[in-house]
């Protein structure tokens, strides 16, 4: 059972008054309008059904609860043990941005602080943050005492702020997810959480008109734009056009428009704004295909090709100057790369627009890249702020230059004296703990691939590669070992035994070439990690478990509550193969408090990391088959069909869980916080390696 905050104290009202209670004692006690009880009353229904209970109306008493006893007193202990997760601040503070951007009058305090079950003190501290991020989009936060809470500023500057509440906080996969779901017939309705609500800003029954008229768009262009651009322009127009209709229009100076018109975007984007007219029997003014032309302009191509077209060519320039005072303030030569070149032009041509527009870009690893690069970061920065002169470069925009300058640094590929595959069940799990463990030991393996079973039929060793399996398997032709996810002494030694025969049985015998190496970090693939470390820090969470239960309903619980998310599409399931997981083999890490579940399942949408603190420990087996006392459940989740890119993130994590002493330490106790800011800097390392 999930309820909101308001709900929740509604029905608690209606339980602590059995002869009934009016409406306007429920408004009172919220802080809010009669007319929003009776809203939130009309969902009732649904929730009191399975219970065989009923919301009765009776002049002069008001509403009550009615039913039997015993389904009334078996409500009454659902409720208090059903989940409710209290938002961390960040979500606070978003939810109440989102409240205020979407109002059409001012909102009491009270009433913010009901929806968000925290106290009024907590609502002014976190308007006081909202007010900060809102002067970044030139928008102010009013307060009057009597009247409420309102944002006030114009609106095209209140359409950037919810454009930057989404980006912020939904991944670019989420977002294409949701607009897809709602324009393939037959999607399933989203359940209430933080990202339907964010996802609210957005008409549903609008998209699926809007995404077929952007498409038809898309078709046309000589280079279809990215995801990221296309989902931006089919969020802008969903706005857009509800805004419109509401009466609300945008305003641009006249002499930008001037310099829009020329433009070939100009055209498409009238083409555009004449389709949507149609559709839905609105007058879109210039303004409107002003901004879409700026969404054309501003847009990431999909392809990284070399552009030397005309248009294209004062961004080659500046590339060029770039890499020079780079290559003059790091002290290393970029300029012989012909590929950082190529990606440079196809980044910075839309940046350089984006940048004059002043149009925002969000890089959630900025600060991390700063962190863990400081010296390449400042030598981009000096050099960007020479090249792009009156331009400010915000350091989102520096972050995914230094990505692009730091992927140039790869020394190339060593000789590799023995490739090993790691297996285990799921291939995410504890293969990535023992490679962790192989790379300190044996530094004369130098590739290594984690497998699962599944893909171990598929995959085929050559004579002299090293296999190492945490299960048995069940393959009589494949010379492999089985060896503890922590290897022991006698596993060591084992290992070193087996390297010994290879090294013996390989003087005679060729290699084949590694055709594709899991861990690349080739400028190719640079933006497809950096796209897949966005997503699954996006999800990773600790979950504070509210009652005491037992695991599996402790795990079932945290499922549902992924489901609920619509991360899942099947708790159960999911839940189900996580035992079957624990049942193969120990979960725990050996010396901590924490336990590592992974499974895949088609269940799952997307990789996801999560930790679940229990309120009490409980004994755990663990992968050296000692007995731990668990309270932390570290809870990795793949899709039955992941790609590479996204295999090799998630065996990182379980990699770096088990780094050294500290990592451990820090994946027991460590704030939520604290475990992102780790993992953020972790996959960075990805780039250096």
């Amino acid at each position: 059972m999930y309820v909101s905050a308001r709900d929740r104290r509604i029905l608690d009202e209606l339980l602590a008054y059995p002869e009934g209670v009016t409406i306007g004692h429920l408004a009172e006690v919220l802080d809010v309008s009669e007319r929003t009880i009776h809203r939130d009353l009309a969902s009732f229904d649904n929730l009191l059904h399975p219970y065989e209970l009923f919301l009765e109306k009776k002049a002069g008493r008001g509403l009550r609860l009615t039913g039997s006893k015993t389904r009334l007193q078996q409500f009454r202990e659902d409720l208090e043990q059903a989940k409710h997760f209290d938002f961390l601040p960040e979500q606070r503070q978003l939810l109440l941005t989102h409240k205020l951007l979407t109002a059409t009058e001012p909102v009491k305090l009270q009433a913010l602080a009901s929806d968000l079950h925290v106290t009024n003190a907590t609502v002014s501290t976190d308007l006081d943050k909202a007010a900060e991020w809102l002067e970044s989009y030139q928008l102010s936060l009013l307060r009057r005492r009597g009247s409420g809470i309102q944002i006030a500023g114009d609106e095209a500057a209140k359409r950037r702020a919810i454009r930057g509440l989404l980006s912020d906080h939904l991944g670019e996969t989420e977002l294409l997810r949701f607009i897809r779901r709602h324009t393939v017939p037959g999607g399933t309705p989203r359940t209430q959480s933080i990202s339907d609500q964010l996802l609210g800003f957005v008409q549903t029954e609008r998209l699926e008109q809007i995404e077929t008229a952007v498409e038809k768009l898309n078709h046309t262009l000589t280079r279809p734009i990215a995801d990221s651009s296309y989902i931006a322009l089919v969020v802008h127009l969903a706005l857009a056009m509800e805004r419109i209709q509401q009466g609300e229009n945008v305003q641009m100076k006249e002499e930008l428009l001037d310099r829009l018109r020329p433009t070939p975007e100009y055209k498409k984007a009238a083409e555009l704004a004449r389709q949507l007219a149609r559709i839905f029997q609105a007058d879109i003014p210039e303004a409107e295909i002003g901004y879409i032309t700026m969404h054309l302009r501003g847009a990431k191509l999909q392809s990284e090709e070399l552009l030397q077209t005309a248009d294209h060519m004062d961004a080659v320039l500046l590339v060029k100057r770039l890499v020079r005072h780079v290559s003059l303030n790091y002290g290393i030569d970029f300029s012989s790369n012909p590929s950082l070149e190529q990606g440079l032009t196809a980044h910075i041509s839309p940046a350089l627009y984006r940048l004059e527009q002043q149009m925002k870009i969000h890089n959630p690893l900025a600060s991390a890249v700063k962190e863990n690069f400081p010296d390449l970061f400042a030598a981009v920065q000096e050099a960007a702020g020479h090249i792009f002169e009156d331009l400010d470069v915000p350091e989102d925009e520096i972050g995914f230059l230094v990505m692009h300058f730091g992927s140039a640094l790869e020394t190339g590929n060593e000789h590799k004296t023995f490739r090993a595959f790691v297996i285990c069940s799921s291939g995410i799990g504890s293969s990535k703990m023992m490679s962790t463990r192989l790379r300190k030991e044996f530094p004369q393996i130098k590739e290594i691939h984690q497998l699962s079973l599944f893909e171990l039929t598929e995959t085929a060793p050559a004579a002299d590669d090293l296999v190492l399996s945490t299960i048995a398997l069940d393959n009589p032709g494949l010379d492999y070992i089985q060896v503890n996810p922590f290897l022991t002494a006698e596993d060591t030694k084992k290992i070193e035994h087996y390297i010994g025969l290879k090294t013996a049985a390989s003087v005679h015998v060729s290699r084949p070439s590694s055709g594709n190496h899991p861990e690349k970090t080739t400028l190719e693939s640079l933006q497809s990690q950096l796209e897949t470390t966005i997503r699954l820090m996006q999800h990773v969470t600790i979950v504070q478990e509210t009652t005491s239960s037992d695991f599996r309903t402790s795990m079932y619980n945290t499922m549902k509550f992924l489901e609920g998310e619509n991360l899942i599409t099947d708790a159960g399931k999911t839940a189900e193969e996580l035992h079957k997981r624990e049942k193969l083999s120990g979960v725990g890490i050996p010396g901590t408090t924490f336990t590592l579940h992974h499974a895949r399942s088609p269940a799952v949408n997307e990789p996801l990391f999560l930790i679940l603190e229990r309120r009490n420990a409980e004994p755990a087996a663990a992968m050296d088959g000692s007995v731990i006392q668990a309270r932390r459940i570290c809870i990795m989740l793949a899709p039955e069909n992941m790609n590479e890119q996204e295999a090799v993130m998630l065996s990182h994590i379980s990699g770096m869980m088990v780094k050294d002493e500290k990592s451990k330490k820090l994946f027991a106790e460590g704030t939520e916080e604290q475990i992102k800011q780790f993992m953020s800097e972790e996959f960075l390392s990805l780039y250096r390696s």
